[in-house]
């Protein structure tokens, strides 16, 4: 009877501890401070001596230490390394490894990711100790490099963050794992995702615009507390439906923060905003340093193999007139063809006053396409110079038709063109119906440096090489 009564007083007293331990798990407040960026496309330092990857990191520091018992998440909305000069001259190293020292955990996978190739992506994956989340790319071959989700932990709260990417990339990508496999929906894999970690707050961190993500997001049969977004460069801050949407700039001008607490079963965002980079940095601390160092440890190597002068210019040059140079100096290399034409989207950068560099054209025209030697019908050619903006050559608009010489333009006929490898393929949406067409070993940047080199040694300053170029054309 005794021991009866002993075993009932012991099942008491553990039922008891349950409840209390339970009061507590229900009362227990946690503080989560997320720092964010997106499309850095390798801004981590810029011409004009913005140490950019500097000042993110003292601020960062700064932010962690002001958060009294925060438990701080660093994250990316993707397209980390295509851009600069000092990134993309490095295939991304310089980057993975700046923002390996500025703490990133985890990214979402932007569309410029696979620019220089799936091993390089891993090899930078590595290099900046950063998990990639994607839900809804389909493939076999990238299991071991994505995750649809992954859970971070601030003290017992389960926090799970799950990504998607815009199926715009079949558009605008020509990298092999797009084009061989299948963009998901985002609404149909984020639930599952979710649904399948049963966490206490949900992130969703988004390469899409707020535009693109904010109908499925606000549908979710679960909703996420917060919905990073990312992609068309431009800076956001709304709520919707109870979510948090939050986006930066691209290039890294600012970040974003965002400060949520946890109380229970309740959370609840209590601050978000957009801080903008600072440009002086201070240099107090050893991690501080050691960015600054490992950027100019790139910025060096960049100067020896790729700081040679091509030709001097005494003001900016305006995009309308870069976009012109870029394409005239394409025609002018292969004067036997009609036309040339290129993709705005391939301008990444702007051409400053003084000495004008080769790593300058690399940071203007970050990626690696060829020169496409091609046949195009006139209806195609039309469609495809208008959309060019001003990055076309040999083709005249003259009271609304086009032409090329002093014939208007045939939409039957065929024509000979040059332009690049992305766009041939069927990057952003030109046309090429019926087309023949030859992939040359030729940069698409080799035009524009030979011709500013040859110009260069003429005496012309790029003004000047610009104006006479245009006289030819």
């Amino acid at each position: 009877m005794l021991k009866k009564y002993w075993l009932l007083f012991l099942v008491f007293i553990f039922a008891g501890c349950a409840q209390i331990e339970g009061f507590f798990q229900e009362d227990e407040t946690s503080t989560i401070l997320l720092l964010y960026t997106n499309d850095e496309h390798g801004h981590i330092y810029e011409k004009d001596g913005w140490y950019k990857g500097v000042a993110l990191y003292e601020m960062w520091e700064e932010e962690e230490k002001n958060c009294t018992n925060c438990s701080v998440i660093r994250l990316s909305g993707g397209d980390n390394y295509t851009g600069t000069a000092v990134s993309t001259f490095f295939r991304g190293a310089s980057m993975a490894e700046i923002m390996g020292l500025l703490g990133y955990k985890l990214s979402a996978l932007g569309n410029h990711e696979f620019d220089f190739g799936e091993q390089e992506l891993k090899n930078n994956a590595k290099t900046a100790k950063m998990q990639y989340l994607c839900s809804n790319l389909v493939s076999k071959d990238m299991k071991d490099l994505l995750d649809p989700g992954t859970v971070l932990y601030a003290g017992k709260t389960k926090i799970l963050f799950v990504s998607a990417i815009t199926d715009e990339v079949k558009r605008i990508s020509m990298s092999r794992p797009f084009v061989e496999s299948m963009i998901a929906k985002p609404e149909s894999t984020v639930p599952r995702a979710i649904a399948k970690e049963n966490a206490d707050i949900n992130i969703v961190v988004a390469h899409e615009s707020h535009e693109e993500a904010g109908p499925w997001a606000v549908s979710l049969p679960q909703k996420p507390l917060v919905v990073f977004t990312s992609h068309d460069h431009k800076e956001a801050v709304k709520e919707e439906n109870g979510i948090l949407f939050i986006q930066n700039a691209g290039y890294l001008p600012s970040y974003a923060k965002v400060l949520i607490e946890k109380k229970g079963k309740t959370s609840k965002v209590v601050k978000a905003e957009i801080v903008p980079l600072k440009r002086e940095i201070s240099l107090k601390s050893e991690g501080s340093l050691k960015v600054k160092k490992a950027i100019d440890k790139y910025l060096t190597q960049l100067e020896k193999q790729a700081g040679r002068k091509l030709i001097y210019t005494e003001k900016p040059l305006e995009t309308p007139d870069l976009q012109k140079l870029f394409a005239c100096s394409m025609l002018k290399a292969f004067p036997e063809y009609d036309a040339a034409f290129s993709n705005p989207g391939g301008f990444r950068d702007t051409i400053k006053a003084g000495d004008l560099k080769k790593s300058d054209i690399l940071s203007i025209f970050p990626f690696d396409n060829f020169i496409v030697k091609a046949t195009v019908q006139g209806e195609d050619l039309i469609f495809d110079i208008e959309q060019s903006e001003n990055a076309y050559c040999g083709a005249v608009k003259k009271e609304g038709k086009w032409f090329i010489g002093d014939e208007e333009i045939d939409k039957s006929k065929t024509y000979k063109i040059i332009t690049s490898d992305f766009i041939y393929q069927g990057g952003d949406g030109y046309r090429f119906t019926g087309s023949q067409g030859i992939t040359t070993t030729v940069s698409w940047r080799t035009p524009l440096e030979n011709y500013l080199i040859e110009s260069s040694k003429k005496g012309l300053d790029l003004e000047n090489a610009f104006e006479e170029l245009m006289k030819g054309m």
